[in-house]
């Protein structure tokens, strides 16, 4: 998890450590240091190393996860050639739905590079199906992505909003500003009650850009990662319980989950926990935007089952109240942290 403030950077690796194949998942919002961590990692894994950039995914239009990979492609000095480019644009969309015309940046640079779109679903949208068994992608080297959002019922609410959410996404003027929700007092973990806050009422996310990511479990060598975008979890829990039932199975076993929305209480529901066989949850935020990760959400972790592991990409007030001695005894479970003060963690698997 590249530090990406309080966005999405994933870099994964499979494969052969001396030439690995990658695949990048989000750029995070415009940021020296994310920007920095991107161009580092093309650099020494790719160019040096003579690695292969097997897949770029954008998973959806917020500012925190697309602008980042936005300031690659406009960059004339970096060298950018992924096998190909997963990306809900305009022209996915359901076409049934009245909406703005196609008024992105993304969409042209993928174009002016002449990069591979969507090729994996036949150059349309990068969705699940309404019925029968979800997209199966296998990667060079073997790497096997299923795919469990969006639906096209979540493109279908996008649309007519498109326009609106390019905005917020800072590819034109203005920025929608999220009201973070309040939260227990970050100097300490004294007010903090993880077993009320987690029986409080699940409220879900109403953004349709959120609604619209791409979600999907990305398997290698017996182990396996749900990476999940800013996803609905009532979405999010429609695709695990449509993935467990063709394994045959109540819950879906991975060996970690990348929470939602960066730990939104709005995202993570005790539906979505419920339908799964993992004890590693990570994080991706500073928290210094919206308050992520949000205590609701953890409290719904941590109390949910024992020996599970937070997973950090950054040190900050909103994560640290977790490591409390006291609190990790009480409900049995672990943190993890990067050494480095400028965040960024490696997660292996």
């Amino acid at each position: 998890m590249l530090p990406a403030l309080h966005g999405d950077a994933l870099w994964i690796e499979y494969g052969e450590a001396t030439a690995p194949r990658c695949v990048l998942i989000d750029g995070g919002p415009s940021s020296k240091v994310t920007a920095e961590a991107l161009r580092r990692r093309l650099k020494d894994r790719v160019v040096d190393l003579g690695g292969v950039l097997e897949l770029m995914v954008v998973t959806h239009i917020d500012a925190d996860h697309i602008t980042g990979i936005l300031g690659l492609l406009e960059d004339t000095e970096v060298s950018i050639d992924p096998g190909d480019v997963w990306f809900n644009g305009w022209e996915h969309l359901p076409t049934d739905v009245l909406g703005a015309k196609q008024a992105e940046n993304l969409s042209s640079q993928i174009l002016r590079r002449k990069l591979p779109w969507n090729e994996a679903f036949g150059g349309k949208a990068a969705a699940i199906p309404d019925k029968g068994k979800l997209p199966e992608v296998i990667l060079p080297g073997g790497l096997k992505l299923t795919l469990l959002s969006p639906g096209r019922q979540q493109l279908a609410e996008l649309r007519p909003v498109w326009e609106d959410e390019v905005k917020a996404a800072g590819l034109v003027p203005g920025f929608g500003v999220e009201e973070p929700p309040p939260q227990p007092d970050v100097l300490g973990d004294d007010k903090l009650d993880p077993e009320a806050l987690a029986e409080e009422r699940f409220e879900e996310d109403d953004s349709e850009a959120n609604g619209a990511s791409i979600a999907l479990v990305a398997e290698f060598d017996g182990r396996s990662v749900v990476l999940t975008g800013d996803a609905h979890g009532g979405v999010l829990a429609a695709g695990l319980r449509r993935l467990s039932e063709q394994g045959g199975s109540d819950r879906v076993s991975v060996d970690a989950f990348k929470v939602p929305h960066h730990a939104s209480r709005f995202n993570l529901s005790r539906e979505v926990l419920d339908l799964l066989d993992c004890d590693r949850f990570l994080i991706s935020t500073n928290g210094n935007i919206f308050h992520h990760p949000d205590t609701v959400a953890l409290s719904r972790i941590v109390v949910d089952d024992d020996d599970r592991s937070l997973e950090f990409n950054y040190r900050s007030d909103f994560t640290e109240r977790w490591d409390s001695s006291r609190m990790r005894r009480r409900f049995s479970y672990t943190t993890v942290f990067p050494s480095a003060g400028d965040g960024g963690l490696v997660v292996d698997l």
